[in-house]
């Protein structure tokens, strides 16, 4: 990773956020991705909506804005850490201000958010769709705006574990159609970059996008190692790696409507 997009990793990740205080992180984005997309819209809840260029049907980027560590002043450290595969890489961890000690970093989503950003700078068009209040039930995702999503072809999250791992199922709702054509096009390059634990997961946005829409969705490994303790780390090497796969999956798919629509009330017995 280059020095500017490692310190812009380094400052995103740095900004503290939590369930339904997601302000700070909020205001970072306006303030540093205005200029990057034509349009930026925030609802009365708090959820993001960046669009950038013209095409019949967008990509669509998605992370959430929340983490589920209380906010405190933070310094982000650079350590040598291992990956899924036990190789030390270069990471980042971050440490109380004040006293510190271990805080949670937060990559889960803010590892998330910073690939949806940098694709946002590198495509010439695309959505972000960034949610407030994923942790506590997709919260914000539940009371996305429709009209956002009428020419979006198709929806890739960030917010699956460490580097290896990707979402065919969350709490049993199926991304998109097992064989079908959509994920036929992508599924050796995923596997190329290195995501081949293809696993049942809890939930995530993508679960109320693939609920409510029509488009076929993926959840990617975005380098978040252990997530929800005080001693999550983000691998660099990881992150970089899921923004170039990325940007080969939009290559391979296109502007296109990518379809695949749920039977009716997936989701009927789920409860949070």
């Amino acid at each position: 990773m280059n020095k500017n997009k490692l310190i812009r990793l380094k400052n995103l990740l740095a900004v503290p956020t939590y369930t339904w205080e997601e302000d700070e992180l909020i205001q970072y984005i306006v303030e540093n991705a205005s200029d990057l997309c034509d349009t930026m819209e925030i609802d009365d809840i708090g959820n993001m909506y960046l669009t950038k260029g013209r095409a019949e049907h967008y990509p669509c980027f998605v992370a959430h804005l929340d983490t589920v560590h209380q906010k405190v002043d933070m310094v982000v450290e650079e350590e040598m850490l291992p990956n899924a595969q036990g190789e030390l890489k270069l990471s980042l961890k971050a440490y109380e201000e004040i006293s510190g000690q271990p805080t949670g970093i937060g990559g889960d989503d803010k590892a998330g958010v910073f690939i949806c950003l940098e694709l946002l700078r590198e495509l010439d068009n695309c959505k972000i769709f960034l949610p407030v209040a994923e942790e506590t039930g997709c919260n914000g995702s539940r009371e996305a705006n429709p009209e956002f999503f009428k020419d979006v072809g198709y929806a890739i999250q960030f917010d699956s574990t460490e580097n290896n791992t990707m979402s065919k199922t969350l709490m049993g709702v199926p991304l998109y159609e097992e064989n079908g054509p959509f994920i036929t096009k992508v599924k050796n390059t995923i596997k190329k970059y290195g995501l081949t634990e293809w696993r049942h997961h809890p939930y995530t946005d993508t679960m109320i996008l693939k609920n409510n829409f029509d488009f076929s969705c993926l959840n990617f490994a975005a380098g978040d190692y252990r997530y929800h303790t005080s001693e999550e780390y983000v691998v660099i090497e990881d992150v970089e790696n899921t923004l170039n796969l990325a940007k080969k999956v939009v290559k391979i798919l296109g502007n296109k409507k990518h379809k695949f629509k749920l039977s009716p009330n997936p989701t009927k017995s789920f409860i949070l």
